[in-house]
């Protein structure tokens, strides 16, 4: 991630109030934990902040890039907090995040599919569990490609 958009981002988080503002950092750890889940092949990475229903739905995710023999490498470029909010044990949160990501083949010598570039809105919906936030579900609320642009593959 740039070092203006962690500020931003880190600024975007103090600014949400008590248990919305927990789960806003909920959420930025679970997208650095599906980061390295996603390289490692291991959802167990997302044990801590993720619950066991949303970390069997990412395995089922990496388990289908396995079977294709390859990889998902991935970075997020930005991420920022829209709206947050929160009531007992359970959270919201949207963002506005980019990504870019690529499939990497794991047969020596296979180029590397092609990187895409994609801003995202997301809704997150979270649960307090073991009394630490954790990622219930996420969805995709918008999928916009910057790289390569709509209509063209590289």
């Amino acid at each position: 991630m740039r070092r203006g958009g962690s500020l931003l981002a880190l600024a975007l988080l103090a600014g949400c109030s008590g248990g919305a503002g927990e789960a806003a950092k909920a959420v930025r750890a679970y997208d650095d934990a599906l980061v390295r889940a996603y390289a490692g092949n291991d959802a167990s990475r997302l044990a801590g902040v993720a619950t066991d229903k949303e970390l069997a739905r990412v395995q089922v995710l990496i388990d289908l890039k396995v079977a294709g023999k390859l990889v998902l490498e991935s970075r997020i470029e930005s991420f920022e907090v829209t709206s947050a909010s929160s009531s007992g044990d359970t959270a919201t949160v949207e963002t506005r995040e980019r990504w870019r990501y690529h499939d990497r083949r794991l047969r020596p010598g296979e180029p590397p599919g092609p990187e895409f570039v994609a801003d995202m809105k997301m809704r997150y919906d979270l649960v307090r569990e073991g009394g630490r936030w954790k990622v219930a579900s996420a969805t995709t609320l918008a999928n916009d490609f910057v790289e390569p642009p709509k209509g063209k593959a590289t």
